[in-house]
C-alpha cells in the first residue's frame, strides 16, 4: 500500500511539473505595434496581451484595475520607453520581479533620431521633461516607423523570449525569419510607392520622422509640440509657411481632426488627411505593424496625388 501511494505521489509530481514546464509565456506588450511583432513571433506557441486596446494616447493612458493585474500577472512585458508610456516606469517599479520588464528604446542598434524643436517654448518644456526621464525624452520614441529598425526589434524580442523559453527556440526563430521577410518585402513595396512623392507637407505633430527619412518624405513642419493649441503667432507663421512652400496636405493624428487645421486652410488649397501610427482603427494581431505602414503609405500617397 505504501508502496502504491508513493508511486501515485512520484507521478503527481512528474504530471505537475511537466504542467508547470509547458506553461505557455504570459507575454504582455504596451501597444499594437509591439504586440504586432512578438504575436508574429510566438506564432504557434502563445498570444500576447494587448495592454492598451482602447483609443486613449499611450502617452496619458490611464490603467484599469484589470490591465494592472496583467502587468503584475505576466512572465515578459515589452514596451516603448518613458517617452511614449510615460506612465509604466511607476507601474513596473512596484512589481516585485523588475526582469520581466523590457523597455524596447533601450535595444541595441536601433537607429534613433532626437526630437525635433520647434521652438523655444518646445525646447524649455522639453529640458524640464528630461529631469524625469533621465534623458530618454530626447529621443523620438515612434522608432517602430522604420523598417530597419523594425527587423532590430523582431531579433531582440525573439532573444528576449527565448531566453524565457527556450523549449520552443526553433519555432520562435522560424517565426522571425518569416517576418523578416516580410519586413523585406515591405520595404521595396514602400520604396516603390513613396518615390513619387516629392511635395513639402506639414503634420500637426512630429510623430514620422522615422517614416520620413527612411522614405525621403519631405516634412516642412509640426503645428503643435504639445497637446497644447498653437498660439496666434505660431498660427500666422504656419499660413505663411502654407502659402511659400505651396503645401498641399496637413496631416493629423488619428482618431480626430483638431478643429485649428480648418484655419489653417483657409486662403489655401491644401486638404487634410488623417494618419494612425499606432493602429487606433486596426483590431489587435500579428498584422498590425505591417497594416500601419501601409495606411501610411496609402494616406501619404492619397492626399498628395488626388488633388
Amino acid at each position: 500500500m505504501t508502496k502504491h501511494l508513493c508511486f501515485l505521489t512520484l507521478l503527481l509530481l512528474i504530471a505537475s511539473s511537466s504542467a508547470a514546464i509547458s506553461k505557455p509565456l504570459r507575454i504582455v506588450a504596451s501597444i499594437k505595434p509591439v504586440h504586432s511583432l512578438v504575436a508574429g513571433i510566438t506564432q504557434g506557441v502563445s498570444e500576447p496581451e494587448l495592454l492598451m486596446s482602447s483609443n486613449q494616447s499611450p502617452h496619458h493612458y490611464s490603467l484599469r484595475p484589470s490591465e494592472r493585474r496583467m502587468l503584475a500577472e505576466a512572465d515578459l512585458v515589452f514596451w516603448i520607453g518613458p517617452s511614449m508610456e510615460s506612465f509604466m516606469p511607476r507601474i513596473l517599479g512596484s512589481l516585485r520581479n523588475k526582469q520581466k520588464s523590457v523597455p524596447l528604446i533601450q535595444t541595441q542598434g536601433l537607429k534613433l533620431l532626437p526630437l525635433r524643436q520647434m521652438d523655444n517654448e518646445h525646447a524649455h518644456d522639453e529640458h524640464r521633461h528630461n529631469k524625469t526621464d533621465h534623458g530618454l525624452s530626447k529621443l523620438d520614441a515612434h522608432f517602430w516607423l522604420d523598417t530597419h529598425n523594425a527587423d532590430i526589434l523582431v531579433d531582440a524580442i525573439s532573444q528576449q523570449i527565448i531566453r524565457f523559453d527556450p523549449e520552443h527556440r526553433q519555432q520562435y526563430q522560424s517565426n522571425s525569419q518569416q517576418l523578416h521577410h516580410q519586413i523585406a518585402q515591405l520595404r521595396k513595396n514602400l520604396q516603390q510607392s513613396l518615390s513619387t512623392i516629392k511635395s513639402p507637407f506639414l503634420t500637426y505633430h512630429d510623430g514620422y520622422q522615422y517614416f520620413e527619412a527612411e522614405f525621403g518624405l519631405h516634412n516642412a513642419g509640426f503645428i503643435a509640440a504639445s497637446e497644447l493649441q498653437p498660439g496666434a503667432r505660431r498660427i500666422s507663421e504656419l499660413k505663411t509657411l502654407i502659402k511659400e512652400q505651396d503645401i498641399e496636405c496637413i496631416y493629423y493624428d488619428a482618431p480626430t481632426e483638431p478643429a485649428i487645421l480648418k484655419s489653417l486652410q483657409t486662403n489655401s488649397k491644401a486638404k487634410t488627411a488623417m494618419l494612425d501610427p499606432v493602429g487606433i482603427f486596426i483590431p489587435p494581431g500579428k498584422e498590425v505593424w505591417f497594416e500601419i505602414m501601409n495606411s501610411l503609405n496609402k494616406q501619404f500617397i492619397n492626399c498628395q496625388q488626388n488633388l
